[in-house]
């Protein structure tokens, strides 16, 4: 049988479209974009191009002074590293992060400043982070004279799927003047996404979650938001991040966003979230599941469902041997047995936690693909129980 792939939150398949444009790219050769001849400013307008449709993706002003700058990565993880790490270095202070963050925003934040000054912004039971909490900590951080450096909080959580009132929270940074970055990864495509309307100083991005590349994703920042590099040795990308940049990669993530936002604006997503709920429905009703913060607003694709009294690890195996791919938590974490830290902050049961897997689906989920993976997780779930 062939496999059912419903881990997308961990990563997704290459866009054949995207791989096509990168293939021909990599035959026809790309010079430096750097370099000073005609092939370096020829790599030097593909470059180019690729920053203005990543801009454009998330709502980002073009040609004028509020332009934000592109800064292209390795991937999430080091954008959001160099977002904490680099606007700490600029504007020292406190530092707010959501508890259902990714461990790259949390532990960045643990490692960049003293304990007593790295805030954790909590959550409730639907993994939506408390906003009388954020007025607090603001209010005690700045009436104590000191100040807050940067509040980082996810938009779309990759392991529940929550959305955050990012808005509100910008709102509230406002008022003491404090930056705000978003890591975007899980939903820029799947939900529109306006950086400028939002309020956001900075966004994380990658392309592998949405059908690119792996190896390159971006920091966008906007004309304000300070940041003191974490490399050193070149000056390319305004000495942000210094290293020869890669043009071909760029065009991917480029492309690929150009795809998802083609998919967003067709509807695919809205038939996406209908699929998930359709699952969603079928194993409630056969596998007494638990939807994890069904209640609360979430990311269109994705969905971490709890299967109370069974072992997440022997399921998650038992789903393996039958075709169905699925996620125990964050892929940053899912092999290591711990129990998942978005569910631990959200003061679920620990039945719950215990028994919880991620289901996340992309523009190539199929309702047949979901339809076969509910009758496989259901016949499964049964036989775990049967075994306890």
């Amino acid at each position: 049988m062939k496999p059912i792939y419903l881990d997308n939150n961990a990563t997704t398949y290459l866009d054949p479209l995207v791989a096509k444009h990168m293939y021909d790219l990599a035959l026809r050769g790309v010079a430096n974009p750097a370099s000073q001849h005609r092939p370096g400013r020829e790599a030097l307008h593909l470059l180019e191009q690729a920053k203005t449709q990543i801009l454009a993706s998330v709502g980002s002003p073009l040609d004028t002074f509020e332009t934000p700058q592109v800064i292209l990565t390795s991937g999430g993880t080091e954008a959001n590293n160099l977002a904490l790490f680099g606007s700490l270095a600029k504007r020292p202070g406190y530092i707010i992060v959501g508890a259902t963050d990714h461990p790259s925003v949390i532990e960045a934040a643990r490692h960049a400043v003293p304990v007593e000054k790295c805030k954790i912004l909590p959550v409730d039971q639907n993994g939506l982070c408390s906003l009388d909490a954020l007025s607090e900590m603001l209010h005690s951080i700045y009436a104590a004279g000191d100040r807050v450096s940067l509040v980082s909080v996810m938009l779309g959580n990759n392991e529940t799927g929550v959305l955050q009132d990012i808005a509100q929270i910008c709102q509230l940074c406002q008022e003491y003047s404090v930056p705000v970055h978003s890591d975007i990864v899980q939903a820029v495509g799947k939900i529109p996404v306006d950086m400028q309307a939002l309020g956001l100083s900075a966004v994380t991005l990658t392309a592998h979650k949405i059908h690119g590349p792996v190896g390159i994703g971006g920091l966008i920042v906007s004309p304000s938001f300070s940041l003191q590099p974490m490399l050193v040795g070149g000056g390319q990308q305004l000495g942000l991040r210094p290293g020869t940049e890669p043009v071909i990669p760029a065009v991917g993530l480029a492309g690929c966003l150009e795809q998802i936002m083609l998919a967003l604006e067709s509807g695919t997503y809205s038939h996406i979230e209908d699929l998930r709920n359709r699952f969603e429905e079928r194993l409630v009703e056969t596998c007494d599941a638990f939807v994890v913060a069904a209640d609360a607003p979430r990311l269109p694709h994705t969905s971490n469902i709890s299967f109370p009294g069974i072992d997440r690890q022997a399921l998650h195996m038992a789903l393996d041997l039958k075709g169905v791919a699925c996620s125990t938590g964050s892929a940053c974490s899912s092999g290591s047995g711990r129990p998942s830290g978005s569910l631990v902050a959200m003061g679920l049961a620990d039945d719950v936690i215990q028994g919880s897997l991620r289901f996340s689906l992309s523009r190539f989920t199929f309702e047949e693909d979901i339809l076969t993976a509910a009758e496989i997780v259901s016949e499964c779930v049964l036989r775990c129980r049967q075994t306890i």
